[in-house]
């Protein structure tokens, strides 16, 4: 997996993942936990996410849903086909 090496890519994984549910196209597991951790996820009064809010669990989330949406993984994928 590629995380994030600077606060612009986390933010960027970060609103991928609210993005996606939001649009409904990633259903949430239903674990407590993980949804706990969702609405415990802040914001800023400047509108940039609070990483004293994200846990590891959202972390992750978030930054693997981003590796899903890399151009490497869907062409891996189409390769397959």
């Amino acid at each position: 997996m590629i995380t994030p090496s600077n606060r612009k890519e986390f933010e960027r994984h970060i609103d991928i993942l609210a993005e996606s549910i939001e649009r409904k196209t990633f259903q949430l597991p239903p674990s407590r936990r993980i949804l706990n951790s969702l609405l415990k996820a802040k914001q800023l009064p400047n509108r940039r996410t609070n990483f004293l809010t994200i846990d590891e669990s959202t972390r992750l989330l978030a930054n693997s849903l981003a590796n899903f949406d890399r151009p490497e993984f869907k062409n891996r994928k189409d390769a397959k086909q």
